[in-house]
């Protein structure tokens, strides 16, 4: 094997310590770089094996980077190191299409076995992401509720769907969401279904439903993960529902569709 070219992207705010896994830096062609805007033309010019973006505490414009330089690179692996680690970062990572997501500390060694194991991936003439649809990562995956309650009442399916994008990997329960509507429960569902046409129910059930479609076909998690990251807690209920969504189990349609 070559000796792999590997782009450092920097985007820590914190700089004061050494990049993860810098002590390495020896066994291949390391390259730094911590100025955003002149990414694209970097990686033009260097032709990197891997990418790897280093972050901290990764913001929406840090995002929003690593994102651009999938869909401007889609044959060039991406691995995204973190230090802030939650559920929703860790879904975005995987509906952006990043090969491998290593939360701080690293293990120095399986960090170069990944990216050895990348290099060869991309040197195989069977390798060809490019036709690969890159999906678009949901852009309210860092936004919280500053005060608990909707700022109106107007819009209420909005809030809620709002709402949902960010807290669908946990229980939501219609009396909660009622309160920060400042509406009563009835009044709620009367609404809600009013505006989208059908119960809040059916939505998050949907749109958990869609989520699980995208695990199976982009990431290596098994069905048990997968009906746990999008908020089915009760295994047997994400298989009946996921059956009546897509025709498949969740297993079939991972056979089939990935």
């Amino acid at each position: 094997m070559n000796t792999p070219i590997l782009l450092q992207v920097d985007l820590r705010k914190n700089k004061s310590n050494l990049h993860e896994c810098a002590k390495l830096s020896n066994r291949f062609k390391q390259n730094i770089l911590e100025e955003e805007s002149k990414l694209i033309d970097y990686v033009n010019n260097l032709s990197p094996d891997v990418i790897c973006f280093e972050f901290d505490y990764p913001d929406f414009k840090c995002l929003k980077t690593l994102e651009l330089t999938k869909k401007s690179f889609p044959s060039i692996p991406i691995i995204m190191i973190t230090e802030h680690h939650d559920e929703n970062l860790a879904i975005w990572a995987l509906r952006a299409r990043v090969w491998d997501y290593l939360v701080k500390p690293v293990d120095c060694e399986i960090f170069y076995s990944y990216i050895c194991k990348l290099t060869d991936l991309r040197s195989n003439r069977n390798y060809n992401s490019s036709s690969r649809d890159i999906l678009q990562p949901s852009q309210t995956i860092s936004k919280q509720f500053n005060t608990g309650q909707f700022s109106d009442k107007k819009n209420t399916s909005l809030h809620v769907i709002r709402y949902v994008e960010d807290h669908y990997q946990e229980k939501i329960y219609i009396s909660e969401l009622a309160e920060k509507c400042k509406i009563s429960k009835h009044q709620f569902g009367r609404v809600f279904k009013r505006e989208k046409g059908i119960t809040f129910r059916e939505y998050l059930v949907n749109f958990r439903l869609d989520k699980a479609r995208e695990l199976l076909e982009e990431s290596q998690l098994s069905v048990g993960d997968v009906s746990f990251a999008v908020g089915f807690f009760d295994h047997s209920y994400f298989t009946r529902m996921f059956k009546r969504y897509a025709g498949l189990s969740p297993s079939d349609y991972r056979l089939r569709n990935q």
